[in-house]
């Protein structure tokens, strides 16, 4: 296994990046932060803190990862587990804590309790009732469309939630529970002031932040920023992030914690001071950008979630869904409006042909829209369904993050009608890696 600390301090000093070393990607595995202090680098990051009165610790796991976690836990510490914070609802986070009170029980040990904020229990009710949608999101996020939908219906509930702020104290260590909205409405973050440890879940994920997922629920993206803010201003001298790397020491900390706050504020007061001029949201997404020497931060790389995405978040929270074009509020079906263009323009083939040369000519924005016309036109010819997928297939590999890098694959996915297991073994996240190594060593 790679030293993941290593690891951790080459991407700091450029020498490495999050292209190469996803911050939901591998490796994986567990180190010591500080005394008593360990971190379990996942998919989603684990924190465990050692009391007088038994374990502490964020996070537990995924549901697919509950037994590789417990494991390791059980590698460095033999106590039970006392609390477990749930630092929001996301699957890839509350799960593993079934693990523990197995153990309990047999042990005779008094069970573990869970705490969260007392939004999250809401979020696994929505999760129940879209089960189905949920699963088809992930799909297409995680795996580009490749595989079959899942997405878990069981839910571990807290024993204790809270409103704004929760103060816990086991043994002689205390821990500071606050709550933020961010990527969620049920967001804590957690400080230990003993040790100066800081443990944002997702507000904090070494990349941009996750503020504008084209497939979920509304982000918040001026709360986030003042949030950072908030535990900057703690001077914590260890940041424990829900996913990615730790960052050690404090300058470096509250220079990560600023910077992120800084690029989401510079998105959301651009985005609102256009918004209050009457700008449409076409003309506010072309407009807004993030500042160049944000975007060159090693722990701000658009590798999963990316600006653009943001700014139509913060068009949802403060605009609705009317995006100012008057033709998008009762609009004709797309594949009449596909038709049509494809008649004006002299067929689908030749929208096909039109598509590929755009592309080739470097604009794969607009030859995404011309391709997604002619398969709409002619969904069942096989020459406009290779011509889309080819266009498509060609937008994923030139897009930076995850988000837009799934979603274009598994739309070139489907209009090539390409079905089965050839792609079920490697994510979105391993082929991001893979191109940013091969970029690397070229």
């Amino acid at each position: 296994m790679e030293d993941i600390l290593a690891l951790a301090e080459a991407i700091w000093k450029g020498e490495t990046d999050t292209f190469q070393y996803h911050p939901l990607g591998r490796p994986r595995g567990m180190v010591r932060l500080a005394e008593g202090t360990w971190f379990y680098r996942g998919f989603a990051n684990t924190i465990i803190r050692e009391t007088g009165e038994g374990l502490f610790i964020i996070d537990p796991s995924a549901g697919w990862d509950a037994g590789k976690k417990y494991e390791a836990v059980r590698t460095v510490t033999a106590k039970a587990l006392h609390t477990a914070v749930f630092t929001h609802g996301h699957v890839d986070h509350v799960f593993g804590v079934s693990r523990y009170r197995e153990e309990a029980k047999a042990r005779g040990w008094a069970l573990p309790r869970i705490i969260a904020h007392e939004a999250l229990p809401e979020r696994f009710k929505r999760y129940k009732a879209t089960e189905a949608w949920n699963g088809h999101i992930n799909l297409r996020q995680f795996r580009g469309g490749a595989g079959e939908p899942m997405f878990p219906v069981n839910f571990d509930f807290p024993d204790i939630t809270y409103r704004d702020q929760l103060d816990v104290r086991l043994g002689d260590i205390c821990a500071q529970l606050r709550h933020a909205r961010g990527e969620t409405d049920d967001h804590t973050w957690v400080f230990f002031p003993d040790n100066g440890l800081l443990c944002t879940g997702d507000l904090f994920i070494y990349g941009v932040p996750n503020a504008g997922n084209p497939q979920k629920v509304q982000r918040y993206a001026g709360d986030w920023a003042a949030a950072l803010r908030r535990m900057a201003a703690l001077e914590p001298r260890i940041l424990a992030p829900g996913h990615g790397f730790p960052i050690l020491g404090t300058e470096r900390v509250v220079q990560a914690l600023m910077d992120t706050a800084d690029l989401l504020e510079h998105l959301h007061d651009q985005t609102l001071e256009l918004m209050n001029r009457g700008a449409s949201l076409d003309q506010v997404i072309h407009a807004v950008k993030a500042p160049d020497h944000l975007l060159r931060k090693p722990y701000l790389k658009p590798v999963y979630d990316e600006p653009e995405f943001i700014v139509r978040n913060i068009w949802r929270f403060y605009g609705g869904w009317y995006d100012g074009t008057p033709s998008h509020l009762k609009p004709a079906p797309e594949t009449a409006q596909a038709e049509e263009i494809a008649r004006l323009a002299g067929g689908a083939h030749r929208l096909a042909e039109r598509a590929m040369e755009v592309a080739e000519e470097g604009d794969l924005r607009l030859a995404c829209h011309l391709a997604e016309w002619a398969f709409l036109a002619a969904p069942h010819d096989p020459e406009t369904r290779k011509a889309a997928s080819e266009v498509f297939s060609r937008r994923a590999e030139a897009e930076p993050s995850t988000m837009a890098m799934g979603i274009y694959l598994s739309a070139a996915r489907h209009m090539g009608g390409v079905t089965g297991p050839e792609a079920r073994s490697r994510t979105v996240m391993d082929a991001q890696q893979e191109r940013g190594r091969h970029a690397e060593g070229s």
